[in-house]
């Protein structure tokens, strides 16, 4: 009888252990699934979190560089026609003709302006990423590349605002995402999103060779190489096309990128062999 209390506790006991066991391997499996998912961030979620706050602090200042030119139109409008005046001078005036010629191809056109609107920040944002979660090691080095250049293009626009060939009634080029966009830039909520006069320099073409040296510092897939050589062309092609920018806004934007280049290896000088022989060490991308 001694023996029969101890006999009916094993089991409640036994049930208890296993209880106490499942919770621990519950327990257990959600640490792990936690850090697994930390593990996807090379520096952890406050270090994303921190890069994103940045980056989103480079577009607030895009909006104030925005807000600055307002009420500087004719100012705008005068630097654009002193613009087409130079390439008039050095015969790069060329806008007008192209935007002719490829306007009889209205397929091309809408792609064009398909492309100008939604191509830019999506592979911005998306080349970003893939340089912080895969080629982390070279970030800060490209992230601070990539801020210095929008920070001297801002301080251009605000400076200098210049309305783009789409604007100017005497350039000879039309607004072609008004003419075939239900929602073009110079109305609705895009209008809001957007800086009317800050052509020069170009940021889409800034960002497209930006892209483009990225992925031929940092990979040597042919693929990936042969679209970075492809995608900064059609951003050409689309900036001229849609009117919303001159030839002299191209190469403003580029000379922006290098410069940018330049003061950050300058800067930082112990980071740029690293960044610019990296893609040595992926052979296999």
């Amino acid at each position: 009888m001694l023996g029969s209390p101890k006999n009916d506790r094993r089991p409640e006991r036994h049930h208890t252990e296993e209880r106490v066991n499942r919770k621990a391997t519950l327990r257990d499996s959600g640490v792990e699934l936690t850090r697994s998912w930390r593990e996807t961030l090379p520096a952890g979620g406050r270090d994303a979190f921190r890069q994103l706050f940045l980056l989103l602090a480079c577009y607030a200042a895009y909006d104030v560089a925005r807000v600055a030119v307002r009420g500087r139109e004719a100012a705008a409008m005068a630097d654009a026609r002193a613009i087409i005046n130079a390439e008039k001078t050095l015969h790069l005036y060329v806008e007008p003709f192209i935007q002719a010629k490829l306007s009889y191809v209205h397929v091309l056109v809408e792609g064009m302006n398909w492309f100008y609107a939604n191509a830019h920040l999506p592979a911005t944002i998306l080349m970003l990423t893939w340089i912080y979660l895969y080629r982390h090691e070279t970030w800060s080095f490209f992230r601070n590349w990539f801020l210095t250049m929008n920070a001297l293009a801002m301080t251009v626009f605000a400076i200098l605002p210049v309305a783009p060939p789409r604007l100017v009634p005497t350039s000879g080029i039309v607004d072609t995402l008004f003419l075939y966009s239900p929602h073009p830039y110079s109305t609705g909520v895009l209008s809001f999103v957007t800086n009317q006069y800050a052509a020069l320099p170009s940021l889409h073409i800034g960002y497209s060779v930006f892209l483009a040296l990225a992925v031929f510092l940092l990979s040597s897939n042919r693929v990936a190489r042969t679209l970075a050589v492809v995608y900064p062309v059609l951003v050409l092609i689309a900036i001229v096309v849609t009117g919303n920018h001159y030839l002299l806004d191209a190469v403003a934007g580029v000379l922006v990128l290098g410069v940018a280049f330049v003061a950050n290896y300058s800067v930082a000088p112990q980071r740029g062999p690293a960044v610019i022989t990296v893609g040595a060490r992926y052979r296999r991308d």
